[in-house]
Protein backbone atom coordinates (compact mmCIF):
# COMPACT_ATOMS: atom_id res chain seq x y z
CA UNK A 1 0.00 0.00 0.00
CA UNK A 2 2.00 3.23 -0.86
CA UNK A 3 1.47 6.35 1.06
CA UNK A 4 -1.53 8.36 -1.21
CA UNK A 5 -3.71 5.07 -0.32
CA UNK A 6 -2.94 5.37 2.95
CA UNK A 7 -3.89 9.02 3.03
CA UNK A 8 -7.17 8.13 1.23
CA UNK A 9 -7.76 5.71 3.73
CA UNK A 10 -7.80 7.97 6.60
CA UNK A 11 -9.47 10.51 5.22
CA UNK A 12 -12.36 8.34 4.38
CA UNK A 13 -12.28 6.93 7.87
CA UNK A 14 -12.88 10.32 9.48
CA UNK A 15 -15.41 11.68 6.79
CA UNK A 16 -17.24 8.43 7.19
CA UNK A 17 -17.23 8.61 11.17
CA UNK A 18 -18.17 12.26 10.96
CA UNK A 19 -20.90 12.20 8.40
CA UNK A 20 -22.44 9.15 10.40
CA UNK A 21 -22.34 10.84 13.89
CA UNK A 22 -24.01 14.01 12.07
CA UNK A 23 -26.72 11.87 10.42
CA UNK A 24 -27.28 10.34 13.63
CA UNK A 25 -27.32 13.20 15.40
CA UNK A 26 -29.92 15.02 13.05
CA UNK A 27 -32.18 12.16 12.79
CA UNK A 28 -32.43 11.98 16.60
CA UNK A 29 -33.32 15.39 17.06
CA UNK A 30 -35.77 14.75 14.43
CA UNK A 31 -37.06 12.07 15.66
CA UNK A 32 -37.40 13.28 18.99
CA UNK A 33 -38.97 16.34 17.39
CA UNK A 34 -42.29 14.57 15.83
CA UNK A 35 -42.61 12.22 18.66
CA UNK A 36 -42.95 15.30 20.93
CA UNK A 37 -44.98 17.04 18.67
CA UNK A 38 -47.69 13.86 18.03
CA UNK A 39 -47.50 13.57 22.32
CA UNK A 40 -47.99 17.56 23.36
CA UNK A 41 -50.41 18.18 20.48
CA UNK A 42 -52.05 14.25 20.74
CA UNK A 43 -52.96 15.12 24.11
CA UNK A 44 -54.01 18.62 23.71
CA UNK A 45 -56.18 18.07 21.48
CA UNK A 46 -57.68 14.65 23.08
CA UNK A 47 -58.22 16.88 25.98
CA UNK A 48 -60.12 19.74 24.31
CA UNK A 49 -62.37 17.27 22.25
CA UNK A 50 -63.42 15.78 25.76
CA UNK A 51 -64.30 19.70 26.91
CA UNK A 52 -66.28 20.09 23.71
CA UNK A 53 -67.89 17.35 23.57
CA UNK A 54 -69.34 17.47 27.27
CA UNK A 55 -70.86 21.07 26.05
CA UNK A 56 -72.18 19.50 22.70
CA UNK A 57 -73.90 16.87 25.65
CA UNK A 58 -75.15 19.22 27.31
CA UNK A 59 -76.10 22.06 24.53
CA UNK A 60 -74.03 24.60 25.72
CA UNK A 61 -70.95 24.44 23.21
CA UNK A 62 -70.34 27.53 21.07
CA UNK A 63 -67.56 28.34 18.39
CA UNK A 64 -66.23 31.09 20.45
CA UNK A 65 -65.13 27.55 22.57
CA UNK A 66 -62.90 27.55 20.25
CA UNK A 67 -58.99 28.45 19.98
CA UNK A 68 -57.41 29.90 17.02
CA UNK A 69 -56.57 27.49 14.20
CA UNK A 70 -59.30 25.42 15.84
CA UNK A 71 -62.11 23.69 13.95
CA UNK A 72 -65.27 21.24 15.18
CA UNK A 73 -66.95 19.22 13.13
CA UNK A 74 -69.93 17.75 14.97
CA UNK A 75 -72.80 17.97 12.31
CA UNK A 76 -73.86 14.54 11.18
CA UNK A 77 -73.52 15.59 7.90
CA UNK A 78 -69.88 17.32 8.45
CA UNK A 79 -70.63 19.37 6.07
CA UNK A 80 -67.46 20.77 4.62
CA UNK A 81 -65.19 18.34 6.18
CA UNK A 82 -62.29 17.22 3.87
CA UNK A 83 -61.87 13.37 2.58
CA UNK A 84 -58.47 13.21 3.98
CA UNK A 85 -59.99 13.77 7.27
CA UNK A 86 -63.34 12.09 6.72
CA UNK A 87 -61.71 8.89 6.13
CA UNK A 88 -59.57 8.63 9.46
CA UNK A 89 -60.52 6.69 12.51
CA UNK A 90 -61.21 7.25 15.66
CA UNK A 91 -57.95 8.43 17.48
CA UNK A 92 -55.30 10.92 17.55
CA UNK A 93 -53.50 11.37 14.16
CA UNK A 94 -50.45 13.89 13.73
CA UNK A 95 -49.62 15.45 10.21
CA UNK A 96 -52.08 15.26 8.58
CA UNK A 97 -51.89 16.85 5.09
CA UNK A 98 -55.10 18.20 3.40
CA UNK A 99 -54.09 21.13 0.97
CA UNK A 100 -51.07 21.80 1.07
CA UNK A 101 -51.93 22.66 5.42
CA UNK A 102 -51.13 20.37 7.93
CA UNK A 103 -53.33 19.53 10.96
CA UNK A 104 -53.57 17.28 14.60
CA UNK A 105 -56.71 15.54 14.00
CA UNK A 106 -58.90 14.04 17.32
CA UNK A 107 -61.82 11.78 16.19
CA UNK A 108 -64.63 10.96 18.70
CA UNK A 109 -67.74 9.51 18.99
CA UNK A 110 -71.13 10.97 20.46
CA UNK A 111 -74.35 8.46 19.97
CA UNK A 112 -72.66 6.67 17.40
CA UNK A 113 -71.95 9.55 14.95
CA UNK A 114 -67.98 10.60 14.51
CA UNK A 115 -66.49 14.27 15.74
CA UNK A 116 -63.41 15.86 14.66
CA UNK A 117 -61.68 18.06 16.03
CA UNK A 118 -58.75 19.62 13.90
CA UNK A 119 -55.43 22.04 14.82
CA UNK A 120 -54.12 23.50 11.93
CA UNK A 121 -49.76 23.00 12.63
CA UNK A 122 -48.67 24.45 9.59
CA UNK A 123 -46.25 26.74 11.05
CA UNK A 124 -44.85 24.18 13.36
CA UNK A 125 -44.34 21.56 10.06
CA UNK A 126 -42.46 24.42 8.09
CA UNK A 127 -40.30 25.12 10.82
CA UNK A 128 -39.89 21.85 10.96
CA UNK A 129 -38.66 21.72 7.70
CA UNK A 130 -36.72 24.55 8.01
CA UNK A 131 -34.92 22.84 10.65
CA UNK A 132 -34.17 19.54 8.33
CA UNK A 133 -33.01 21.86 5.63
CA UNK A 134 -30.34 23.74 7.97
CA UNK A 135 -29.56 20.08 9.38
CA UNK A 136 -29.38 18.89 5.80
CA UNK A 137 -26.93 21.96 5.29
CA UNK A 138 -25.01 21.14 8.46
CA UNK A 139 -24.09 17.91 7.62
CA UNK A 140 -22.85 19.38 4.69
CA UNK A 141 -20.66 22.01 6.00
CA UNK A 142 -19.43 19.25 8.59
CA UNK A 143 -18.31 17.02 6.01
CA UNK A 144 -16.57 19.65 4.25
CA UNK A 145 -14.91 20.30 7.50
CA UNK A 146 -14.57 16.72 7.93
CA UNK A 147 -12.35 16.47 4.54
CA UNK A 148 -10.37 19.79 4.86
CA UNK A 149 -9.45 18.17 8.95
CA UNK A 150 -8.65 14.82 7.40
CA UNK A 151 -6.29 16.00 4.90
CA UNK A 152 -4.57 18.03 7.68
CA UNK A 153 -4.64 15.34 10.11
CA UNK A 154 -3.13 12.52 7.38
CA UNK A 155 -0.36 14.81 6.57
CA UNK A 156 0.34 15.20 10.64
CA UNK A 157 -0.02 11.11 11.06
CA UNK A 158 2.09 9.69 7.48
CA UNK A 159 4.64 12.82 8.12
CA UNK A 160 6.53 10.12 9.87
CA UNK A 161 5.91 7.58 7.96
CA UNK A 162 6.59 9.45 4.55
CA UNK A 163 9.87 10.62 6.72
CA UNK A 164 10.85 6.92 7.25
CA UNK A 165 9.89 5.86 3.61
CA UNK A 166 12.30 8.57 1.86
CA UNK A 167 14.99 7.63 4.24
CA UNK A 168 15.21 3.75 3.57
CA UNK A 169 14.80 4.94 -0.15
CA UNK A 170 17.90 7.10 -0.64
CA UNK A 171 20.08 3.85 1.27
CA UNK A 172 22.20 3.16 -1.60
CA UNK A 173 23.20 -0.48 -1.91
CA UNK A 174 26.45 0.19 -1.59
CA UNK A 175 26.28 1.97 2.02
CA UNK A 176 26.81 -0.25 5.03
CA UNK A 177 26.20 -0.06 8.56
CA UNK A 178 23.61 2.48 8.39
CA UNK A 179 20.95 2.81 10.75
CA UNK A 180 18.34 5.23 11.04
CA UNK A 181 16.69 4.63 14.34
CA UNK A 182 18.11 7.23 16.19
CA UNK A 183 16.39 9.92 14.17
CA UNK A 184 13.18 8.57 15.12
CA UNK A 185 13.26 8.60 18.80
CA UNK A 186 10.00 9.00 20.97
CA UNK A 187 8.12 8.19 17.76
CA UNK A 188 5.95 5.85 17.11
CA UNK A 189 7.57 4.92 13.55
CA UNK A 190 10.65 4.27 16.49
CA UNK A 191 9.75 0.10 16.51
CA UNK A 192 9.77 0.22 12.49
CA UNK A 193 12.82 1.91 12.55
CA UNK A 194 14.62 0.03 14.76
CA UNK A 195 13.18 -3.43 12.82
CA UNK A 196 14.77 -1.91 9.75
CA UNK A 197 18.34 -1.38 11.92
CA UNK A 198 18.12 -4.90 13.02
CA UNK A 199 17.52 -5.83 9.16
CA UNK A 200 20.32 -3.78 8.30
CA UNK A 201 22.63 -5.23 10.68
CA UNK A 202 22.36 -8.98 9.66
CA UNK A 203 22.38 -7.79 5.88
CA UNK A 204 25.50 -6.13 6.74
CA UNK A 205 26.85 -9.20 8.48
CA UNK A 206 25.84 -11.57 5.67
CA UNK A 207 27.14 -8.99 3.14
CA UNK A 208 30.77 -9.38 5.06
CA UNK A 209 30.59 -12.45 5.41
CA UNK A 210 29.86 -12.95 1.54
CA UNK A 211 32.88 -11.00 0.39
CA UNK A 212 35.13 -12.87 2.80
CA UNK A 213 34.36 -16.31 0.93
CA UNK A 214 34.68 -14.24 -2.26
CA UNK A 215 38.34 -13.06 -1.16
CA UNK A 216 38.96 -16.14 -0.02
CA UNK A 217 37.37 -18.36 -2.82
CA UNK A 218 39.10 -16.33 -5.36
CA UNK A 219 43.06 -17.10 -3.89
CA UNK A 220 42.27 -20.21 -3.04
CA UNK A 221 40.53 -21.81 -6.04
CA UNK A 222 42.80 -19.89 -8.68
CA UNK A 223 46.10 -21.23 -7.04
CA UNK A 224 45.83 -24.36 -7.19
CA UNK A 225 44.32 -24.25 -10.95
CA UNK A 226 47.58 -22.23 -11.97
CA UNK A 227 49.51 -24.35 -10.31
CA UNK A 228 47.94 -27.77 -12.13
CA UNK A 229 48.20 -25.43 -15.66
CA UNK A 230 51.98 -24.77 -14.81
CA UNK A 231 52.47 -28.35 -14.51
CA UNK A 232 50.71 -29.28 -17.75
CA UNK A 233 53.03 -26.69 -19.55
CA UNK A 234 56.01 -28.35 -18.40
CA UNK A 235 54.99 -32.03 -19.69
CA UNK A 236 53.84 -30.82 -22.66
CA UNK A 237 57.57 -28.98 -23.50
CA UNK A 238 58.82 -32.68 -23.06
CA UNK A 239 58.86 -35.26 -25.38
CA UNK A 240 55.04 -37.05 -25.38
CA UNK A 241 53.18 -39.29 -27.76
CA UNK A 242 50.42 -38.55 -29.36
CA UNK A 243 47.90 -39.98 -26.68
CA UNK A 244 50.26 -38.13 -24.22
CA UNK A 245 49.60 -34.99 -25.90
CA UNK A 246 45.56 -35.27 -26.54
CA UNK A 247 45.34 -35.98 -22.74
CA UNK A 248 47.28 -32.53 -21.39
CA UNK A 249 45.68 -31.11 -24.10
CA UNK A 250 42.50 -31.92 -23.11
CA UNK A 251 43.88 -31.33 -19.31
CA UNK A 252 44.71 -27.99 -19.91
CA UNK A 253 41.55 -27.26 -21.34
CA UNK A 254 39.69 -28.43 -18.84
CA UNK A 255 41.68 -26.21 -16.52
CA UNK A 256 41.07 -23.11 -18.37
CA UNK A 257 37.65 -23.85 -18.42
CA UNK A 258 37.64 -24.22 -14.32
CA UNK A 259 39.60 -20.54 -14.40
CA UNK A 260 36.94 -19.41 -16.79
CA UNK A 261 33.89 -20.40 -14.89
CA UNK A 262 35.71 -19.34 -11.51
CA UNK A 263 36.33 -15.99 -12.73
CA UNK A 264 32.32 -15.37 -14.15
CA UNK A 265 30.97 -16.65 -10.74
CA UNK A 266 32.92 -14.77 -8.98
CA UNK A 267 32.45 -11.42 -10.90
CA UNK A 268 28.48 -11.87 -11.22
CA UNK A 269 28.75 -12.00 -7.12
CA UNK A 270 30.69 -8.25 -6.61
CA UNK A 271 28.47 -5.62 -5.97
CA UNK A 272 30.79 -3.18 -7.89
CA UNK A 273 31.20 -2.96 -11.51
CA UNK A 274 34.83 -4.13 -11.20
CA UNK A 275 35.73 -6.11 -14.29
CA UNK A 276 38.07 -9.31 -15.06
CA UNK A 277 41.65 -8.15 -15.82
CA UNK A 278 42.13 -8.86 -19.97
CA UNK A 279 44.67 -7.83 -22.35
CA UNK A 280 42.23 -7.74 -25.11
CA UNK A 281 38.91 -7.77 -26.38
CA UNK A 282 36.76 -10.99 -26.36
CA UNK A 283 36.68 -12.59 -30.13
CA UNK A 284 32.84 -14.39 -30.24
CA UNK A 285 34.40 -15.55 -33.50
CA UNK A 286 37.44 -17.28 -32.16
CA UNK A 287 35.17 -18.41 -28.82
CA UNK A 288 32.27 -20.37 -31.01
CA UNK A 289 35.15 -22.29 -32.68
CA UNK A 290 37.00 -22.99 -29.68
CA UNK A 291 34.04 -23.88 -27.89
CA UNK A 292 33.09 -26.72 -30.70
CA UNK A 293 36.23 -27.98 -30.88
CA UNK A 294 35.87 -28.83 -26.75
CA UNK A 295 32.62 -30.54 -28.04
CA UNK A 296 34.30 -32.65 -30.63
CA UNK A 297 33.38 -35.94 -29.76
CA UNK A 298 29.73 -35.23 -28.13
CA UNK A 299 29.13 -33.70 -31.80
CA UNK A 300 30.44 -36.64 -33.82
CA UNK A 301 29.20 -39.43 -31.64
CA UNK A 302 25.30 -38.02 -32.14
CA UNK A 303 26.10 -37.45 -35.78
CA UNK A 304 25.05 -33.65 -35.61
CA UNK A 305 25.33 -31.15 -38.46
CA UNK A 306 26.95 -28.09 -37.56
CA UNK A 307 25.95 -25.02 -39.63
CA UNK A 308 27.94 -21.63 -39.32
CA UNK A 309 27.49 -18.35 -40.41
CA UNK A 310 29.90 -15.80 -38.80
CA UNK A 311 29.96 -13.04 -41.54
CA UNK A 312 31.68 -10.93 -38.73
CA UNK A 313 34.20 -10.64 -36.63
CA UNK A 314 32.84 -9.35 -33.23
CA UNK A 315 34.62 -8.07 -30.71
CA UNK A 316 33.40 -7.09 -26.97
CA UNK A 317 35.13 -5.69 -24.27
CA UNK A 318 33.21 -8.08 -22.02
CA UNK A 319 35.88 -10.51 -20.39
CA UNK A 320 36.89 -13.72 -22.28
CA UNK A 321 35.73 -16.18 -20.04
CA UNK A 322 32.33 -14.26 -19.78
CA UNK A 323 31.65 -14.74 -23.39
CA UNK A 324 33.16 -18.10 -23.31
CA UNK A 325 30.95 -19.44 -20.28
CA UNK A 326 27.68 -18.05 -21.81
CA UNK A 327 28.27 -19.10 -25.53
CA UNK A 328 29.45 -22.53 -23.79
CA UNK A 329 25.93 -23.24 -22.18
CA UNK A 330 23.77 -22.27 -25.02
CA UNK A 331 26.01 -24.50 -27.38
CA UNK A 332 26.09 -27.26 -24.84
CA UNK A 333 22.78 -27.16 -24.35
CA UNK A 334 21.80 -27.68 -28.18
CA UNK A 335 24.25 -30.33 -28.13
CA UNK A 336 22.58 -32.22 -25.69
CA UNK A 337 19.11 -32.29 -26.85
CA UNK A 338 20.04 -33.02 -30.31
CA UNK A 339 20.42 -36.73 -31.89
CA UNK A 340 21.44 -37.28 -35.43
CA UNK A 341 20.20 -33.54 -36.17
CA UNK A 342 21.35 -29.90 -36.90
CA UNK A 343 22.66 -26.97 -34.97
CA UNK A 344 22.40 -23.92 -36.93
CA UNK A 345 25.36 -20.52 -35.80
CA UNK A 346 24.48 -17.37 -37.21
CA UNK A 347 26.70 -14.07 -36.31
CA UNK A 348 25.47 -11.14 -38.15
CA UNK A 349 27.01 -7.71 -36.63
CA UNK A 350 26.17 -8.06 -32.52
CA UNK A 351 23.43 -10.65 -33.21
CA UNK A 352 24.34 -14.31 -32.54
CA UNK A 353 21.66 -16.57 -32.85
CA UNK A 354 21.87 -20.41 -32.23
CA UNK A 355 19.08 -22.75 -33.54
CA UNK A 356 18.70 -26.82 -33.26
CA UNK A 357 16.56 -29.39 -34.42
CA UNK A 358 16.53 -31.32 -30.69
CA UNK A 359 13.66 -31.98 -28.69
CA UNK A 360 12.42 -28.47 -28.09
CA UNK A 361 10.78 -26.99 -24.67
CA UNK A 362 7.39 -27.06 -23.75
CA UNK A 363 5.42 -24.26 -24.21
CA UNK A 364 4.44 -23.73 -20.04
CA UNK A 365 7.75 -24.23 -19.56
CA UNK A 366 9.20 -21.20 -21.60
CA UNK A 367 8.55 -18.66 -18.65
CA UNK A 368 10.84 -20.50 -16.47
CA UNK A 369 13.47 -21.62 -18.66
CA UNK A 370 16.21 -19.21 -16.62
CA UNK A 371 15.33 -20.38 -13.25
CA UNK A 372 17.89 -21.81 -11.45
CA UNK A 373 16.04 -25.28 -10.37
CA UNK A 374 14.70 -25.60 -13.97
CA UNK A 375 15.81 -28.61 -16.10
CA UNK A 376 15.51 -31.16 -18.42
CA UNK A 377 18.17 -33.23 -18.01
CA UNK A 378 18.70 -36.13 -15.84
CA UNK A 379 20.91 -34.97 -12.77
CA UNK A 380 21.18 -31.38 -14.12
CA UNK A 381 20.75 -28.20 -11.48
CA UNK A 382 19.18 -26.02 -14.12
CA UNK A 383 22.49 -23.41 -13.45
CA UNK A 384 23.31 -23.18 -17.19
CA UNK A 385 20.75 -21.05 -18.58
CA UNK A 386 20.30 -19.24 -14.95
CA UNK A 387 24.22 -18.12 -15.38
CA UNK A 388 23.65 -17.03 -18.97
CA UNK A 389 20.52 -14.94 -18.13
CA UNK A 390 23.05 -13.78 -15.25
CA UNK A 391 25.49 -12.36 -17.53
CA UNK A 392 23.06 -10.86 -20.18
CA UNK A 393 21.48 -8.98 -17.18
CA UNK A 394 24.69 -8.12 -16.61
CA UNK A 395 25.69 -6.02 -19.24
CA UNK A 396 22.29 -5.04 -20.79
CA UNK A 397 22.20 -7.77 -23.55
CA UNK A 398 19.00 -9.02 -25.04
CA UNK A 399 18.36 -12.72 -24.89
CA UNK A 400 15.13 -14.39 -26.33
CA UNK A 401 14.37 -18.31 -26.40
CA UNK A 402 11.54 -19.94 -28.85
CA UNK A 403 11.13 -23.39 -28.51
CA UNK A 404 8.81 -25.25 -30.37
CA UNK A 405 8.15 -29.14 -29.04
CA UNK A 406 9.62 -31.72 -30.53
CA UNK A 407 11.03 -29.45 -33.20
CA UNK A 408 13.52 -27.64 -31.70
CA UNK A 409 14.61 -24.65 -29.83
CA UNK A 410 16.68 -20.92 -31.33
CA UNK A 411 18.75 -18.77 -28.67
CA UNK A 412 19.19 -14.88 -29.65
CA UNK A 413 21.69 -12.76 -28.23
CA UNK A 414 22.00 -9.23 -29.03
CA UNK A 415 24.79 -7.52 -27.93
CA UNK A 416 24.71 -3.92 -27.51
Amino acid sequence: MNIASLRMRLILALVVIVTLTSTLFAGGVILIKQQLEAVIFGDMVHDQLEVLSQQLEVGIYTEESLFDNWMLYADVNNTGLSSEIRSLSVGSHHSVIVEDNYYQVEVGEINGNKIYLTYDITEWENQEHQLLEMLAYGIGIVLIAAIFMGRQASRTVLAPVISLAGRVSNIQPKQRNVRIAEDYQGNEISLIATAFDRYQERLDQFVDRERSFTAAASHELRTPLSVMMGAVDVLDSQAQNAVSKRALSRIKRACAEMLAFIEATLFLSREDSSTIDQSEPANVNSIIQSVLDDNISAIEEKKLKIVMNLDAKLLLQQPDSIVRIMTSNILRNAIEHTNEGEINITLAGAHLTISDTGSGIPEKDLPHVYDRSYTTKEGGNGLGLNLVKRICDRFNWEISIASVLGKGTQVSIFFK
